[in-house]
């Protein structure tokens, strides 16, 4: 059984994983994408002839559990990487940055490594964090944010949601649509993101209640793993 989580799209340049990926691939007897886009991608790219899944990456939600509902007068959003890569977002969180400017409703906390080609004046920005710690500071916030592009499978809005806060998250972030838009709304910019955080501020109890908990936790991903590995045998 082979996990896949990585392709070249997501970088700026090619490291050639994917050629490594696929000599594994046609030797598995089953390939398990972490998200449905994911395996589209490599399906329509190299017309795979394999036995292959999609399954999400679960949460512990003893450590991510939610907050309670109510916003705090300023809204407050907050995203968290520990990569510093230029595609994790920074692109929109840089023009976040300058908006805050002018914005006094609206805080923005980045919890990681911030990408060195911009040094931001407004945002907070929180040295990495893990665990319960990093859990606190999620649930002391409003609604997450990811600007992350061609992210195959990344944990990082997974555990927002399991804290209990709705997802804005960009276009063209791979595999975020599949879970973020049970809970959340798609942008495209930052005119869009405007609108759609004022959309989410204002019915933010109906997003809060549409996040399914269960689902992200990671026990429903061990049984998807385990059902596989019971067919393989």
């Amino acid at each position: 059984i082979h996990r896949v989580n990585e392709c070249d799209i997501k970088r700026l340049r090619s490291i050639g994983i994917e050629t490594l990926l696929l000599r594994t691939m046609k030797i598995a007897d089953h390939v398990v994408f972490v998200s449905k886009w994911l395996s589209d991608y490599y399906n329509r790219k190299y017309k795979l002839n394999i036995t292959s899944s999609a399954i999400l990456n679960g949460v512990d939600r003893n450590t991510f559990f939610p907050k309670k509902s109510s916003l705090n007068q300023k809204v407050r959003l907050i995203t968290h990487h520990w990569s510093n890569n230029w595609l994790k977002g920074f692109h929109i969180y840089n023009e976040i940055d300058k908006l805050l400017d002018t914005r006094d409703d609206i805080e923005f906390i980045y919890v990681g490594n911030y990408n060195t080609r911009y040094k931001p004046h407004n945002i907070k920005l929180l040295p990495p964090r893990s665990g319960r710690e990093l859990s606190d500071i999620i649930r002391s916030c409003d609604i997450y944010i990811t600007a992350t592009q061609n992210e195959p499978g990344a944990m990082h809005y997974l555990e927002g949601l399991s804290c209990g806060l709705p997802v804005l998250y960009a276009r063209g972030g791979g595999g975020a649509a599949e879970i973020c838009n049970i809970s959340g709304e798609e942008y495209t910019d930052i005119p869009s993101l405007l609108v759609k955080l004022e959309k989410v501020r204002n019915n933010y109890k109906e997003y809060v209640d549409k996040i399914p908990y269960e689902y992200l936790g990671k026990e429903r991903c061990c049984r998807e793993y385990y059902d596989i590995i019971n067919a393989v045998i």
